[in-house]
């Protein structure tokens, strides 16, 4: 009898993840992650009264929980099922999942075809999976528990006027920067492009460079520059196969940047700083307040 969990807890996957190929469907290899499962009480101590109880979450045969709409927290942190339906929604409009194993892989991986077709290519992987575990009933088992933990998302992007976002148009262009926060965990803010007119994202609708460049007004200070590349041609998708508007690029808080376009100035901006995240001293000191500026 099996009964320890075959799936790795320390990560919950919720990829941007382009079109299967028939050899990684052969494999039944799991996508890659783009939202770390967090705690709530490691994490954010305060939000364990607030956050639902996981021990009461509903079974995989349940209507409501099959079908239920993402919540909106000011901590950033949902349950797992929430957010795999969201994003199931949003790739197959016309699909209503059966059990939990349709939320956990139609909720990552994007497959084209028929409801019919898009069903039997999760039913063969379902059979698989399921002969490593044992029994079908002990794989669900083992999805639902994924499926119930609490969960902090990297990437995802606004979704009305309850998310906050900043935009700013880009000089001599019809389009404007917005950022937006993600993961407060990891200190991490994302930025697109939009639209100045109808505030849309876009994907990539000039040619440009982000870089990551050191504070301008301590540019003596070591710190390291680089070329920044979407999330999603970090994760091996190629420009063209990007979803319409999904583009997008992950910073961290402070960090300043340089978008390059070529024949056009420069652009700078600096992401912001989350204040009630930045971390208090650790360890009992005296502390000189010197003035920050002369």
């Amino acid at each position: 009898m099996k009964t320890a969990s075959k799936r790795k807890n320390a990560q919950c996957t919720l990829p941007y993840e382009k079109q299967q190929r028939a050899k990684t469907a052969a494999k039944g290899t799991l996508p890659r992650s783009t939202i770390e499962r967090k705690i709530a009480t490691a994490v954010h101590p305060d939000v364990s009264s607030s956050t639902p109880s996981l021990s009461s979450a509903s079974s995989s045969t349940s209507s409501s929980s099959l079908n239920s709409t993402p919540s909106t927290s000011s901590t950033h942190l949902e349950i797992a099922r929430d957010v795999y339906l969201e994003f199931l929604h949003k790739k197959y409009p016309n699909i209503t999942p059966r059990h939990d194993y349709d939320i956990l892989t139609l909720g990552t991986t994007r497959i084209p075809g028929t409801t019919e077709e898009v069903f039997a290519w999760v039913d063969e992987r379902m059979q698989r999976e399921a002969a490593s575990f044992g029994s079908r009933e002990a794989l669900l088992v083992d999805v639902r528990k994924m499926l119930e933990q609490v969960v902090s998302v990297t990437g995802r992007k606004p979704r009305g006027p309850q998310d906050r976002a900043h935009i700013r148009p880009i000089p001599d262009s019809k389009y404007s920067i917005r950022l937006f926060p993600s993961n407060p965990y990891n200190s991490e803010y994302c930025m697109d492009i939009v639209d100045t007119a109808t505030k849309q994202p876009v994907n990539s609708p000039f040619e440009f460079e982000l870089w990551v460049v050191p504070n301008p007004k301590a540019p003596w200070l070591s710190m390291p520059s680089g070329c920044v590349r979407s999330l999603e041609r970090n994760f091996g998708v190629a420009q063209d196969d990007i979803l319409p508007g999904e583009e997008k690029w992950l910073l961290r808080d402070g960090q300043t940047c340089l978008l390059k376009r070529p024949g056009k100035r420069d652009v700078q901006f600096t992401v912001p700083i989350r204040k009630h995240l930045r971390p208090a001293v650790a360890y009992d000191v005296d502390i000189l307040d010197f003035p920050e500026e002369e």
